[in-house]
């Protein structure tokens, strides 16, 4: 009995870290889906305002993003690094356009299409290199 109270152990103790490994890079996917979602939603800001208040969510979105490791890293630190890297210039990236959108300061349709296209080019260069 003792014997199959310990195999029983090991199974469940195995399951639990499948479980949890699972879990957590499905947060990561997460992340990165309302991260896109919110991207677009940023692209059809009709308003400054309407694009802080997706501006907050999205940096909210994407600080968190930042602190999960993906599983495609296969717990390679100096890959995460960089990982956490390529979030920061997004992060850095969406917070100069919140800070123009605070000022009221989108000249026209024009300037928040560039800065949106930029967060895109650099989704692409990033996606690339950790997806």
């Amino acid at each position: 009995m003792e014997i199959f109270m310990n195999k029983l152990r090991a199974i469940l103790a195995t399951s639990l870290l499948s479980f949890s490994t699972i879990a957590f890079s499905n947060s990561v996917m997460m992340e990165m889906s309302q991260m896109n979602k919110q991207l677009k939603s940023l692209e059809q800001a009709q308003t400054s305002k309407d694009f802080e208040t997706i501006a907050t969510d999205f940096l909210l979105v994407a600080q968190k993003a930042k602190e999960t490791m993906p599983a495609s890293l296969q717990d390679d630190q100096e890959r995460f690094k960089g990982y956490q890297a390529g979030i920061q210039d997004i992060i850095d990236q969406v917070k100069k356009a919140k800070e123009l959108a605070e000022q009221d300061k989108f000249v026209d349709a024009k300037e928040l299409k560039e800065l949106v296209e930029q967060l895109h080019d650099l989704k692409k260069k990033y996606h690339l290199e950790y997806k």
